[in-house]
């Protein structure tokens, strides 16, 4: 087994894979604005912006997440962007887990040695996490990275598309339950919504009683008016408490300490 560097992890993030022929229209227009788009400038927090260390002078960890959608191949955009039965991947991460327990989440982790790039990351921890055969999502676009300053992660988003059927379930105990969340659900401007604690301020999708927030929620929010199929949710609304939403919601966080690494990363609370 070959092992890679740093260094050549991250020459392969700046490599784009060439869009498969297969990959249908309505996605193919995804991709190609994910390629296009700057995916932090959308996102607009300067906190997710990757430092050269973080405040102890610790360079930052490289990790990379699968950000994987499914839908129907033979749909053509018109009125509508995409299918009915697109949908994307996300996972809960188990409530007894050390870091982000609790948190809606893409499948993804830290870059291992076996590792070629991000692509290579985000597929095997996919595998890992839900089971997912690799053979059946078609990478499309790696986008830039983006920061948690909590842990001092550099993750980048890999975009995918299932392209043949793959049963996915909790294939670890890193996550309690694994779904294909409709996108038609996401961009419902009646599922969204601001969270806030002290100075900092996200988005947020409920997801039938669980709250997605946080870097996905930031991801997703940014990927969907990338891809043109944002919707109008009220971006000028007031947020709701984070420590209120997430105590009445079903992610089973841990409050306690999510609100003391909120103090520690001072007045604007950091990029969670």
């Amino acid at each position: 087994m070959t092992d890679y560097t740093q260094e050549q992890w991250l020459e392969a993030a700046r490599q784009q894979p060439e869009l498969p022929t297969n990959v249908p229209e309505w996605l193919r227009r995804f991709a190609e604005a994910a390629l296009s788009g700057n995916l932090q400038e959308t996102i607009g927090d300067a906190a997710r912006k990757v430092p050269q260390a973080d405040a102890q002078g610790n360079p930052p960890r490289y990790s990379a997440v699968l950000v994987l959608v499914e839908g129907d191949a033979d749909f053509a955009p018109g009125d509508e962007p995409f299918p009915s039965d697109a949908a994307l991947l996300l996972t809960h991460r188990a409530p007894s887990m050390r870091e982000h327990s609790g948190q809606v989440a893409f499948p993804g982790g830290s870059r291992e040695a076996q590792d070629a790039g991000p692509i290579d990351t985000a597929l095997r921890e996919a595998w890992e996490e839900t089971g997912l055969d690799r053979a059946s999502a078609l990478p499309l676009a790696v986008m830039e990275p983006i920061y948690i300053d909590r842990s001092n992660f550099a993750v980048i988003p890999v975009l995918a598309y299932l392209a043949e059927p793959s049963e996915l379930y909790p294939a670890s105990g890193e996550n309690d339950w694994v779904k294909m969340v409709p996108i038609a659900e996401l961009v419902d401007p009646d599922k969204r919504f601001w969270l806030g604690f002290q100075k900092w301020r996200g988005p947020a999708f409920d997801l039938r009683g669980m709250v997605l927030w946080g870097f996905t929620g930031s991801v997703v929010t940014a990927m969907l008016e990338i891809a043109g199929w944002a919707k109008p949710w009220g971006e000028d609304t007031e947020p709701m408490g984070l420590m209120e939403a997430l105590q009445r919601s079903e992610n089973n966080e841990a409050l306690s300490s999510l609100s003391e690494s909120f103090r520690r990363a001072g007045d604007t609370g950091g990029a969670p």
